[in-house]
């Protein structure tokens, strides 16, 4: 039985809440509180495969994940949740 994990990366933008990435389907969100982030990138995940239902390319992002109909039928995926402090010096 395989299961797949969605890896999300959270960013806390300074003063600007959280960014919330998922890499594997190039989805993107953002909230004002960690939980807000949360919840808001499993509704663009959502509606991303809802999406790419209506657009007849549901196969190819499951393939792309490596998920079968019958994994992603039974709610195989797993979420990971991936955040660290990152400094980055920048010169200008």
């Amino acid at each position: 039985m395989t299961k797949q994990i969605l890896i999300n990366v959270i960013v806390k933008e300074e003063d600007k809440g959280y960014s919330v990435i998922c890499p594997e389907l190039n989805v993107a969100s953002q909230g004002e509180t960690f939980e807000e982030g949360i919840s808001n990138i499993k509704e663009a995940v959502e509606l991303y495969i809802e999406s790419a239902e209506q657009l007849g390319i549901f196969d190819e992002v499951l393939e792309q994940l490596g998920i079968s109909k019958e994994d992603f039928g039974k709610g195989r995926i797993i979420p990971r949740l991936v955040t660290a402090n990152v400094p980055i010096e920048i010169a200008v």
